[in-house]
């Protein structure tokens, strides 16, 4: 007897790009039940080859919930295993305020700008001058 098999849509995307150690980590969509085993491997193999930094963006996340939290947290847990820093991109509530309830925003390294968060990973001040993260901003 055949079964039809009907996985469901993966409902978010990570665009990844590297410079000078630091890897960025885009993420669009939605981080649910559908999506967040998807976004676990994704952010686990930004770790690969040891990066100094990773910095997860979420400006573009439409739904985040209680398993994103989940996944960050695990991402960040090895991140630091791995002597890599970590840091988060939010701005909109939807993802702002869930990181907040559950008081994990200054573990996780939660900044607003992408050169609020480059400057955290790379211990120190945010230099608008840096031509290599200007895509980032939306």
């Amino acid at each position: 007897m055949e079964q039809d098999v009907h996985l469901p849509p993966v409902n978010v995307g990570v665009a990844v790009a590297r410079r000078r150690g630091v890897v960025f980590a885009d993420v669009r969509g939605e981080i649910d039940t559908d999506s967040y085993r998807h976004l676990r491997q994704e952010l686990f193999s930004c770790l690969d080859g040891g990066p100094a930094a990773l910095v997860v963006d979420l400006r573009h996340v439409d739904f985040f919930g209680s398993l994103g939290i989940a996944v960050l947290m695990e991402v960040h847990e090895r991140a630091t295993e791995l002597g890599a820093a970590f840091a988060l991109v939010a701005e909109q509530r939807t993802v702002v305020e869930p990181i907040r309830v559950t008081e994990v925003g200054e573990l996780l390294g939660l900044c607003s700008t992408v050169e609020e968060a480059v400057a955290r990973v790379e211990g120190g001040p945010a230099r608008a001058e840096d031509d290599g993260f200007s895509w980032w901003s939306s």
